[in-house]
């Protein structure tokens, strides 16, 4: 029944493409994308200098309720990140620390909230990777519906189940495998560039040429 379904299993990328991914960070790989599939920064984690990285396995819940999150923790495989739609809810946790600690005890490699948490101080002391829209010590129902494991909406950014999903400082971005290996070969040749422009800049050129040449071509400057 619709708003009352788990998906059977669905494939995962390989874990070392998304720790390839990781290692690029989310700047480059956004750039890599052309800047689709960067979630609202609204959607921001809860610890500086944290990271994740892995397959999204997704939930969709009914505004401030969470009875399919409590399933889903015996759901989720090892490594994968968990995605959660909570239909646009602006006024209820459906997380904290007792099932964030049960989220990684079962291995999850993260957990992505378009939508609130509380016990903000234990989560924070306990260095879990989180990332969630805001913080407010209101909580929700269990009593659905919900889905697992179907396709959702996550800041503004469409995500299907076994999608990478990888988030840093920056924010969150979503990689369809499908496309992940260009990503990464993309990805790559931005941050190669950008280390070429940091030895440039070090050496003095401030300003890079092509700059001149685009205010050139509008008569700026001659």
């Amino acid at each position: 029944m619709v708003g009352f379904r788990i998906a059977p299993d669905w494939p995962r990328p390989p874990l070392e493409l998304a720790a390839a991914l990781e290692a690029l960070g989310t700047p480059a790989i956004s750039d890599g994308m052309n800047h689709f599939n960067t979630m609202d920064p609204a959607i921001k984690p809860i610890l500086e200098r944290r990271s994740i990285a892995g397959p999204a396995a997704t939930l969709r819940l009914r505004p401030g309720d969470n009875l399919m999150l409590h399933k889903s923790l015996g759901l989720v495989r090892p490594g994968d990140v968990l995605v959660v739609d909570t239909c646009g809810c602006t006024t209820s946790s459906i997380l904290g620390e007792l099932i964030a600690t049960a989220a990684f005890q079962a291995g999850m490699a993260g957990i992505v909230i378009d939508g609130g948490i509380r016990d903000i101080q234990q989560l924070k002391e306990k260095a879990y990777p989180i990332f969630a829209r805001f913080v407010t010590p209101a909580v929700g129902g269990k009593d659905g519906p919900g889905e697992f494991g179907y396709p959702i909406s996550c800041g503004g950014v469409p995500v299907h189940p076994g999608d990478l999903i990888v988030g840093d400082e920056n924010g969150v971005v979503v990689i369809p495998p499908a496309d992940a290996e260009k990503v990464l070969a993309d990805g790559r040749k931005k941050r190669s560039y950008e280390e070429t422009r940091m030895a440039e800049i070090k050496r003095g050129v401030l300003v890079k040429p092509a700059i001149d040449d685009t205010l050139r071509a509008k008569g700026v400057i001659s």
